[in-house]
C-alpha cells in the first residue's frame, strides 16, 4: 500500500455518479465495480422501484453473510485438518 500511487476513480450506478479515491489496482477496482452494478441492476429489476441505498444495504448484508460463512467453513476445514493429522501421529 506504501508505495501505490492513490486515484480518484468516478462511478456511474443506476444514472448517479460517484467517484471516490483509492490505491488499489485499478482492474481489481473495476472488477468489484462491475459486479456491484451488475447486481443492483438485477436487484432493481426485479423489485419494485426500490430506493438504491436499500439494495446496498442488502448487498452489504450478503457479502457479510458469505465472508462469515467462509470464515467459519475455513475454521471448520482447519479443524478437520488437525484432527485428521493428529490421528495419524
Amino acid at each position: 500500500m506504501g508505495d501505490r500511487k492513490s486515484k480518484r476513480i468516478y462511478f456511474d450506478l443506476m444514472g448517479k455518479k460517484y467517484d471516490f479515491i483509492t490505491d488499489e489496482p485499478e482492474e481489481v477496482v473495476n472488477e468489484i465495480l462491475e459486479n456491484i452494478k451488475a447486481n443492483v441492476e438485477d436487484i432493481y429489476s426485479k423489485m419494485n422501484n426500490p430506493d438504491i441505498v436499500h439494495i446496498l444495504l442488502y448487498l452489504l448484508l450478503n457479502e457479510n453473510l458469505e465472508k462469515i460463512e467462509m470464515k467459519n467453513g475455513l475454521k471448520n476445514l482447519i479443524e478437520k485438518a488437525n484432527t485428521v493429522s493428529h490421528n495419524k501421529g
